[in-house]
């Protein structure tokens, strides 16, 4: 949803996904001061299954910006609308915050 391909997420839907995203993160590795990180990037993509989307989350530390951690996650959604972001499953997850912490 996040590439030239197709369309571009509006605000709203990037808050969303980065707040969904974050919380998968937190629950598998967290939780984070995420006041200590800034976005490099999100890719959010649409997958075959209804309400399911792989995201890819990139983020730096604000003080050591030469390390980027790149987070993959694949959720589905309980709810087709993104109000309820924190209503989720998470199918598949994968993150460099994993290596660091073991």
């Amino acid at each position: 949803m996040q590439n030239k391909d197709t369309h571009k997420l509006n605000d709203y839907q990037k808050q969303q996904f980065t707040k969904m995203v974050k919380l998968a993160i937190d629950k598998k590795d967290g939780p984070f001061d995420w006041s200590t990180y800034q976005t490099v990037s999100l890719e959010v993509y649409k997958m075959k299954k209804p309400s399911v989307y792989g995201i890819i989350y990139k983020i730096k530390p604000r003080f050591h910006q030469e390390n980027t951690i790149t987070n993959s996650v694949i959720i589905k959604l309980s709810d087709r609308d993104l109000k309820t972001y924190h209503k989720f499953s998470i199918l598949g997850y994968s993150s460099d915050f994993s290596n660091y912490l073991n």
